[in-house]
């Protein structure tokens, strides 16, 4: 009914069977019915009543006693959350977790396997029917705790395969003991919660790869029996046993470097071929080995749509590159090697193979293109065979060894709207093959020659503009090498459509100028890549380019001669079309960096020349064609982009630009549009820097003499800047030097193109507040520079200047010379201070004298230290004086410190304290003695009584 497309009736028949099963055996063929139509289903809209009739079935099995993990794994998986009340989901999520906890109940104390199981090895030598199902028992009631148990029963399986030969020399009783072994592994699957397959992909993934390369063909043969016999059963999944084994099997192979492989090698690859062929191909029914009858047949059929399933197709689009490089291996046998091109060529032109391939296209590709940077196709050849066989995927066209362009299918064939993806995923592999054959030896003409012959024979075809997309697709991501072949011949193609093209007005233009246009599409697809990379110096070849912008030339001169030669305000579309993609190629040949030849700034002046005229013959008789933005902006590019001779005498940048006067332009222009021409033109507006300003001299008598007016042309200050000095270290440190000497005084460079004398500069004394090499030094000298009413510049605003200028830091207000440390501090008093710097507060230091006397700007500086106690007394907890005591200046200067200082400090102090430093304005406060003996008292808001 299948073949017949009779999906009603099939699906009519199922479920009435599904209600009716009585085996299990029946219930798996009706699962796997459900699973092989199940895009069907959804289509006809069924799959809620396909759902509804799988929970009954559950519901009856359960009621048997039975639970069955492939009916409640396909309940689940269509179910998807969207049919199933909830009520009814969470029963069967409930089931579901009881069926595992049943299965493998969770323990802390594990069972261990032993890694021998003997009695495994005796099942072959016991007949009976339920000997097998009797051991999977014994072995679950005994292993059931342990997380590993299958693995292990997995493992003794294939020794005691490899055993059997031995043991018997019987065929048939050796493919009886394949079958009991298959027995027992589909009821130890029975067991599981999980089932058996992820064990055995872990042990082919794991230890089993080096032991399957040592079976021999006896053991091989009882393995496949096996494999085939729970693949049926669907204890493995197809997926499984290719991935496990066959892929495997293949990369060996093919990775083989040596004139005499071990014969193991070749019989792995054999009996991996074989079970590829049963597995994916085969539709027979055989008496020795599965599948036996319609219904195991109907079984392998339905395992392999999870194989061509998107989920896995990757892994075997993956794996038919392996294989070209297998059939290539010379280190191969001639026989495997024969075998495997049959088996890959059957595999491609399977019709499930083939629908998998259109869905997965990108698959493909990634897969090919992954190959020819990994395999080794260092001699060109795989490479070919490997383009052969992608082709054999995509058309079914058998190809030999030898290919050639002329056996290609015709360009209108490859473009059809049904082949179009494929072809795009064909010539991307095609022109990276052929990137790395440029690679691998610049010099080779076969390669040149057929990349030439490949982009003309797709440029001479006639394409829409989604053709030409889908064209420009082909070539993006290929090499740079080939990009620029590419765009170099699709240029030159272009340039031989505009010189066959002729202009008549008013009939139509011509095909070949249209022709052009197509073609211009596809080289802006294939050149934004090389555009975006910056590392591309040149693209476009100096004859190429040349021809093309000489050929741009003769086809303006007719679009000028026939545009000028228009009287009309509207002129005709069609011409203005054909002006539009002249203004569109001429812009797409500019957007390349390249050299300037001297033919090239010939043909470009005369493009300029003859675009300048027709944008004043189109601005006065149709001002808002669309034709004057176009050329307007082409203008400005073009005249940005003609190099100037920096060697010319003298420098004139606008060289290039048209030579007419402002008075010459037509009368009736639009004023924006004169405006905006006017700015073409080498004549320059009167500026405001520069009006009514004359360079002069004097003669030999002194005398200012007038010159000629200053014009204003700012590029010639820019070409008289030059490049920055190059200062020596040596110089840099002098310099450094140099500015702490005259502390804070920078030093000034008039070391530039354009001396400072020029902008009549005079040194000033200021100089910015910075940073020295010592940030505590360099916070004393700027105090004390800004105490000195030294002029300069900071980044400070009102506050903080007002914050500055009224107080003193804490070393000048408790005595400290400039420039001492706390550190110091503490070290001549013995440590004695007990309170933090930050923790006091700041007091006003005292106004200086308005005569600018020496006196005066000393009392000013440092004459704290004379005044004040030494730093122990005062900042001692024991002290009897407080920050609000007033002075006694006559008794400041006798005081003595309880600890000696150093001759240094005395000798410092000493001369500050002299009485020529100091210059007293107002006498002493007597202060009682009791405020000493009163308790600290914060600071009132009110400053400190202000000396006279």
């Amino acid at each position: 009914m299948s073949q017949t497309k009779c999906y009603h009736c099939v699906l009519d028949l199922t479920l009435c069977l599904l209600e009716h099963s009585a085996t299990v055996d029946l219930l798996i063929a009706i699962i796997d019915t459900f699973h092989r139509f199940s895009t069907i289903w959804a289509c006809m809209n069924e799959v809620r009543s396909i759902v509804a009739a799988l929970d009954k079935a559950h519901q009856v099995w359960k009621a048997r006693g039975i639970q069955s993990r492939p009916l409640l794994s396909l309940l689940l998986d269509f179910d998807d959350g969207k049919y199933l009340s909830n009520v009814s989901r969470e029963r069967i999520t409930t089931d579901v977790t009881m069926f595992t906890s049943a299965l493998q109940p969770a323990t802390a104390h594990l069972d261990i396997v032993p890694d021998v199981l003997p009695e495994i090895l005796l099942l072959a030598g016991d007949p009976d029917q339920d000997a097998p199902s009797l051991l999977a028992n014994s072995l679950w009631i005994k292993y059931r705790k342990s997380v590993d148990w299958a693995w292990k029963v997995w493992d003794n399986t294939v020794a005691s395969l490899r055993q059997v030969p031995i043991m018997t020399s019987d065929e048939a009783g050796r493919r009886a003991c394949a079958v009991r072994y298959g027995v027992l592994l589909w009821h130890v699957d029975q067991h599981l919660a999980m089932g058996l397959d992820g064990e055995v992909l872990r042990w082919f993934l794991g230890p089993g790869r080096n032991e399957v390369v040592v079976l021999n063909t006896e053991a091989w043969d009882l393995l496949i029996i096996v494999l085939l016999y729970l693949s049926v059963h669907g204890a493995l999944k197809t997926t499984t046993i290719l991935q496990g084994m066959v892929y495997p099997a293949w990369q060996q192979a093919a990775s083989v470097t040596i004139n005499q492989p071990s014969p193991t090698i070749e019989t792995f690859l054999r009996s991996a071929n074989d079970v590829c062929r049963r597995l994916l191909l085969s539709d027979d029914i055989n008496d020795d080995l599965p599948p036996v009858d319609l219904l195991e047949l109907q079984c392998i059929q339905t395992r392999r749509q999870d194989v061509y399933a998107q989920a896995h197709f990757s892994r075997l689009a993956s794996s038919i590159p392996v294989l070209i490089s297998l059939q290539n291996n010379k280190y191969i046998s001639e026989e495997l090697r024969r075998d495997s091109t049959s088996l890959r060529h059957l595999i491609s032109q399977n019709q499930d193979f083939r629908q998998g391939v259109y869905r997965n296209l990108d698959a493909i590709r990634e897969a090919f293109e992954r190959s020819l940077r990994t395999l080794d196709t260092h001699n060109g050849t795989l490479n070919k065979h490997l383009v052969a066989g992608l082709r054999l995927l995509l058309y079914d066209i058998n190809v030999g060894d030898d290919i050639e362009l002329s056996e290609w299918p015709a360009v209108t064939s490859l473009l059809s709207p049904w082949k179009i993806a494929a072809t795009m995923v064909q010539m991307q592999l095609i022109l990276k093959e052929m990137g790395q054959d440029l690679l691998r030896d610049p010099t080779d003409t076969s390669a040149h020659a057929n990349l030439d012959r490949l982009i003309l024979m797709l440029f001479s075809h006639s394409m829409t503009s989604e053709e030409a997309f889908y064209v420009g697709e082909m070539a993006r991501g290929v090499d740079n090498l080939v990009a620029r072949k590419f765009v170099n011949n699709g240029l030159r193609c272009i340039t031989e459509r505009v010189r066959d093209s002729t202009l008549t007005i008013p009939s139509n233009s011509s095909s070949a100028f249209q022709r052009a246009g197509e073609l211009l599409l596809i080289l802006i697809h294939v050149s934004e890549p090389l555009r975006e990379d910056t590392t591309l110096s040149t693209i476009l070849e100096n004859p190429a380019q040349e021809d093309f912008m000489e050929a741009l030339s003769s086809k303006l001169v007719l679009i000028e001669s026939s545009i000028v030669s228009t009287s009309n305000s509207d002129i005709d579309e069609i011409l203005t079309q054909d002006m539009i993609l002249f203004l569109r190629l001429l812009q797409f040949e500019m957007g390349f960096r390249g050299a300037w030849t001297i033919k090239l700034k010939e043909t470009t002046d005369r493009i300029v020349s003859s675009l300048f005229k027709i944008l004043l013959h189109i601005s006065s008789i149709s001002p808002t064609s669309i034709l004057y933005p176009l050329m307007l902006d082409t203008l400005y590019y073009i005249y940005d982009e003609i190099p100037i001779d920096p060697k010319a005498t003298p420098f004139d940048p606008f060289r290039h630009y048209p030579s007419i006067s402002p008075a010459d332009l037509p009368l009736v222009l639009p004023a924006e549009h004169r405006k905006q021409i006017v700015s073409l033109l080498p004549f320059l507006s009167d500026s405001c820097s520069t009006s009514n300003m004359v360079y002069s001299q004097r003669d030999t008598t002194g005398n200012i003499v007038l010159g000629l007016p200053v014009v204003n042309r700012a590029w010639e200050w820019i070409e008289n800047l030059g490049e920055p000095a190059i200062v020596d270290t040596n110089q840099e440190n002098k310099d450094r030097e140099e500015s702490a000497r005259l502390e804070s005084k920078y030093t000034v460079k008039n070391s530039g193109s354009l001396p400072l004398e020029v902008f009549d500069a005079r040194l000033t004394g200021e100089g910015v507040s910075g940073t020295s090499a010592s940030a505590h030094d360099s916070d004393h000298k700027r105090l004390g520079k800004l105490r000195n009413f030294e002029d300069c510049l900071s980044k400070e605003n009102v506050f903080e200047r007002d914050w500055r200028e009224t107080r003193m830091d804490l070393e000048a207000d408790i005595g400290h010379p400039a420039g001492r440390h706390w550190t110091e501090m503490d070290e001549e008093t013995g440590g004695s201070s007990q309170i933090a710097p930050s923790k006091l507060l700041k007091s006003t230091p005292p106004r200086c004298s308005p005569a600018p006397s020496n006196a005066s700007r000393s009392s000013a500086r440092g004459s704290g230290a004379s005044v004040r106690p030494s730093p122990q007394g005062a900042l001692n907890r024991n002290s009897s004086s407080t920050i609000n005591d007033i002075l006694d200046v006559d008794s400041a200067t006798t005081m003595t410190p309880k600890q000696p200082l150093n001759n240094k400090r005395r000798a410092s102090t000493s001369a500050v304290a002299s009485d020529d430093e100091i210059e007293i304005i107002a006498g002493p406060v007597p202060v009682p003695s009791q405020i000493s003996k009163k308790p600290r008292i914060k600071p009132s808001a009110k400053g400190r009584p202000k000396r006279k």
